[in-house]
């Protein structure tokens, strides 16, 4: 504890605990590394262990960050080029682990446990990258912007950056947003609504951009276009180079890294209903429209990810300024536990419906149910948009 004090009265000694967030996504390249090492390919199981176990072991044996490690930093001016420079240092770390994870599958004919073990571990090192690519895609600046594109091709992912900042931004914890779960919905339900809908919005909002300033919305100026258009590139390279058996490395890396963003969607916002005016119109979102957790290492591992309501109700903070609120809904577990309780619909609402009733005193009307989505999409006009200013 006294270490933890004397952390958080130091702002330059406690900055770099985020470089584990740099170093983190990197680690299934030490798998490979031990397997060539040792001769061993079973090796290359370690990152899964560290993501599924290492991680909630760390979270409950550390606990929450009581001393705000990892927020309020002093002196932003001063420090804001490293904590902009630590994101934007993923960029290279990415593609180094996805391509080196593509040589070592195709490398020779392995075990099956071999090629899971690989799908697994680089699907959560592309996963890191759409949380690096969420959080550079939050500024503003150009060269950020190309930067979190990038991070987000090896995944296909593209459209996320328009979708999540303005799309899910404006709707989230309303009807309207495909990425709020509602309440009693199971993630694989959840999944059907959230996976499509991020591409059908994303390519509304292009195309609205795209009418106001005069071009078409096939236009390679739309950025949904673009990007899907780099991503098939990119995939396309990967196989004149690797071959076709490299396409069954991307897919499941694919698949593992869009399940991972599902998750932290379905549990980011679950039953969370923004409040209204007596005029039906949903205000701004607040803290408690989002599901915070303040678990020290799911933070550390995510550039303050966890700090959901901070993050919901001021967009343009760095993830170094989150703040923790008090009387905030909060998760009970971390993040990597409450992913695994949500692939088990019965558990998961066992946990978590007693905490969204808890949270609005049994007040069923500020709970966000399929009926009230369903009657609200049907009866408000749709060019009505969930926030009003």
């Amino acid at each position: 504890m006294a270490t933890l004090e004397s952390l958080s009265s130091q702002p330059e000694l406690k900055k770099h605990l985020w470089l584990i967030s740099l170093t983190f996504p990197t680690t299934p390249l030490i798998g490979i590394g031990l397997a060539l090492y040792t001769g061993n390919p079973h090796w290359v199981w370690l990152p899964v262990f560290q993501f599924y176990i290492l991680v909630p072991v760390l979270d409950f044996l550390i606990g929450n960050d009581k001393h705000d490690l990892l927020g309020l930093v002093q002196d932003e001016m001063h420090q804001s080029r490293f904590y902009k420079f630590m994101v934007h240092a993923m960029l290279p770390m990415i593609y180094l682990t996805w391509i080196g994870g593509a040589w070592f599958f195709t490398k020779q004919a392995w075990p099956w446990d071999i090629y899971l073990a690989l799908g697994i571990s680089h699907g959560w090192g592309l996963a890191f990258a759409i949380n690096a690519g969420h959080e550079t895609g939050h500024k503003t600046d150009k060269f950020s912007k190309w930067v979190a594109i990038l991070m987000l091709l090896p995944s296909l992912y593209g459209h996320f950056r328009i979708e999540h900042n303005m799309g899910h931004h404006a709707d989230v914890a309303t009807p309207r947003d495909h990425a709020t779960a509602r309440f009693g919905e199971s993630y694989y339900k959840f999944a059907t609504r959230e996976y499509p809908g991020a591409w059908k919005r994303s390519w509304k909002i292009e195309s609205k951009r795209a009418a106001r300033k005069g071009y078409s919305r096939f236009s390679l100026k739309n950025e949904v276009v673009a990007s899907t258009l780099l991503g098939i590139c990119l995939w396309s390279i990967m196989t004149a180079i690797f071959g076709v058996t490299v396409l069954a490395y991307m897919l499941m890396a694919w698949f593992i890294s869009a399940t991972a963003l599902t998750s932290q969607n379905y549990i980011a916002h679950y039953g969370l209903l923004r409040d209204r005016r007596p005029d039906g119109k949903f205000l701004p979102c607040q803290p408690h429209h989002s599901w915070n957790c303040n678990l020290l290492i799911t933070n550390l591992t995510s550039f303050n990810l966890a700090r959901h309501s901070d993050h919901h109700a001021n967009p343009s903070r760095h993830y170094q300024y989150l703040r923790q609120f008090r009387d905030v809904p909060t998760l009970p577990y971390g993040y990597m536990i409450m992913f695994l309780i949500g692939f088990v619909p019965p558990l998961f609402r066992k946990v978590m419906d007693p905490l969204v009733l808890r949270n609005v005193d049994g007040d069923m009307n500020k709970v966000l149910t399929h009926e009230f989505a369903q009657s609200w999409l049907t009866e408000a006009p749709q060019n009505q948009p969930a926030t009003q200013n």
